[in-house]
């Protein structure tokens, strides 16, 4: 699971879903408070206030969740794509490397 690490302790998930809704456009649903199912089967449900759904369409197949961590004087941002045999790769290599990319070349975000 990829993890972005922010030299901020106070980030927040509005924040982030800016971050998101900004970086990877219209196409994607960016949802906060809400986290996957595994299965294709399941939809996003009903999280924590730390958590967003990032996918496409009824975010069923292409889908990836961002939990926020606050860690000391940093917060981390870990990916974890959806799925759990093919497109548990297909989304790895896919919206989970695009959320990761956004997120690491926000200037708003200060990203190591």
């Amino acid at each position: 699971m990829p993890t972005i690490t922010v030299p901020r302790a106070n980030l927040t998930t509005d924040e982030v879903v800016t971050v998101l809704r900004d970086g990877l456009g219209d196409r994607y649903n960016v949802l906060p408070g809400m986290v996957i199912g595994r299965t294709i089967l399941q939809n996003p449900r009903e999280g924590r206030p730390n958590t967003i759904v990032v996918g496409t369409g009824e975010n069923r197949i292409v889908k990836a969740q961002v939990t926020i961590t606050p860690r000391g004087e940093q917060t981390e941002l870990r990916i974890s794509p959806g799925g759990i045999t093919w497109d548990l790769v297909f989304n790895l290599m896919g919206v989970a490397r695009k959320i990761r990319d956004v997120l690491a070349s926000s200037p708003g975000l200060s990203v190591r």
